[in-house]
């Protein structure tokens, strides 16, 4: 006679490892009414009164397949009812919104499963949601990731915690499942489409499992424990990289960070470092071959070289530091604005221009954002508008250039030129915002002047301290 399978004392030990059930947590139950999530269910049952844990459980019903998947959700209908665990029980139309949207039913389905699991566990306030993910699961997982192609990350498998998203069960077999379900009399439902040979893990479930089994009797098991290796390798490089990545600065939902950081890393930890500054921004999805790209922009001696990446992903160096953005939060340009007279005027990209009638004081402002401009040979309304081909500058005690020249000697970084305020009238230029006034139109001390303030919503271009090193 076989020993008894302790599937709660397996269960347990994994999850405490994984800080996966914490005395007095709300616990969630992802119920389809198979074997799997019949036997996590009776785990939980017999843990909850040990940790005093409250359970509910949840069932979504696909409609799929048909009478079948009634009969699912009345059967865990009825056994929650009679075992006093609350059941949520949502449904959507799976093949209509996989149709609508244009994509697979498995990955419709999928997606409408976990967003209404999701939903219910914020509703009822639960700390956790398990799903009854085992260790066969996990290798099928693995196997899958890597005949598509998967890094580090791809080949660890499912993850034990994913925020809430716990699974008790990852490091259990499918035997020793199966085996405690005849043991306690448990009864579950069979999914039909488990046998659906159109199903890529199906085809590997019957078709590469078997075999690799008897290559290897015990292959499940030892692909679990290889993956808890894999994990710590994957966690070491991750906290290595996030280290690496503290410098980092976001403002205006872009991050940057001195390139010279990024191209000093070794590159297993370096391609991390660029994730982890993506996800600074909201921004997960990129290929190997754009991270790549990113981390030679990163070594390159261009201190203005850029790269515009597929899915809206702009790069570039601003002489020595990396910035990264989505297009949405690219440095925005604004329309022309006419200005009749003196007041406080704000632009469309998050800039403001006041404009004061004044004396000129002793000495004269004559910043890099504001100037008292000589009254007198000034004509409204005045121009504020992106920089022209042509314009030329005298900045107070230098000659005169052109626009496009004094933004590489002081070191504005290109992506930030367009975006930054010149104010002119019909006579010339008044002065360019990063740079100052044009120096003969300023006011002398007790002449009547204009007093001019540019303000933006978060500073666009660097002051004197932080520019860089000399564009070539």
């Amino acid at each position: 006679m076989k020993n008894p399978i302790d599937l709660v004392a397996q269960a347990a030990a994994f999850a405490d490892k994984y800080n996966m059930l914490p005395p007095g947590s709300t616990v969630l139950v992802a119920l389809s009414g198979g074997g799997d999530s019949m036997a996590l269910l009776s785990v939980l049952e017999k843990l909850a009164q040990e940790r005093d844990l409250h359970l509910h459980a949840a069932h979504f019903n696909h409609q799929l397949r048909g009478e079948e998947s009634q009969r699912d959700e009345a059967f865990v209908t009825q056994w929650c009812q009679q075992r006093n665990i609350p059941l949520i029980v949502g449904q959507g139309d799976v093949a209509k919104e996989a149709q609508e949207q244009g994509k697979g039913v498995e990955e419709t389905a999928r997606a409408m499963r976990y967003g209404f699991l999701t939903e219910t566990a914020q509703e009822l306030g639960a700390q956790k949601l398990a799903t009854a993910h085992h260790a066969d699961d996990n290798a099928e997982t693995v196997l899958l990731h890597l005949v598509r192609g998967a890094g580090l990350d791809g080949l660890t498998g499912i993850p034990p915690v994913r925020g809430i998203l716990i699974r008790p069960l990852l490091a259990v077999s499918q035997s020793d499942i199966d085996a405690y379900l005849t043991q306690e009399g448990i009864p579950h439902v069979e999914d039909s489409s488990n046998f659906d040979l159109t199903y890529a893990r199906n085809r590997l479930r019957q078709g590469v499992m078997p075999v690799l089994r008897e290559l290897n009797p015990a292959f499940v098991s030892t692909l679990t424990a290889n993956l808890d290796h894999l994990r710590e390798d994957r966690d070491l490089l991750d906290a290595m990289a996030q280290r690496a990545i503290q410098e980092a600065r976001v403002v205006d939902g872009r991050v940057s960070i001195p390139a010279s950081t990024l191209a000093a890393l070794d590159h297993p930890i370096a391609v991390r470092a660029v994730k982890g500054l993506l996800a600074k921004v909201d921004y997960y999805q990129i290929s190997s071959v754009h991270l790549d790209q990113i981390l030679a922009l990163a070594a390159s001696t261009s201190p203005s070289a850029s790269h515009n990446l597929p899915g809206d992903l702009f790069v570039w160096r601003e002489y020595d530091r990396l910035v990264l953005s989505p297009s949405a939060n690219m440095p925005a340009a604004f329309s022309l604005r006419l200005l009749t007279g003196p007041g406080t005027f704000p632009l469309d990209n998050g800039w403001t221009i006041t404009v004061e009638e004044t004396l000129c004081p002793d000495p004269p402002e004559q910043g890099e954002f504001a100037w008292h401009i000589a009254r007198d040979g000034v004509t409204f309304p005045l121009i504020l508008r992106p920089r022209q081909v042509g314009d030329q500058l005298r900045l107070p005690g230098r000659r005169t250039k052109t626009l496009k020249k004094w933004y590489i000697d002081e070191k504005i970084p290109r992506q930030h030129r367009e975006a930054l305020p010149v104010l002119a009238d019909e006579a010339g230029l008044l002065g360019a915002a990063g740079l100052g006034p044009n120096y003969p139109r300023l006011a002398q001390p007790g002449q009547n002047a204009l007093y001019i303030q540019l303000t933006a919503k978060h500073r666009e271009t660097p002051t004197t301290e932080e520019k860089g090193q000399e564009e070539t």
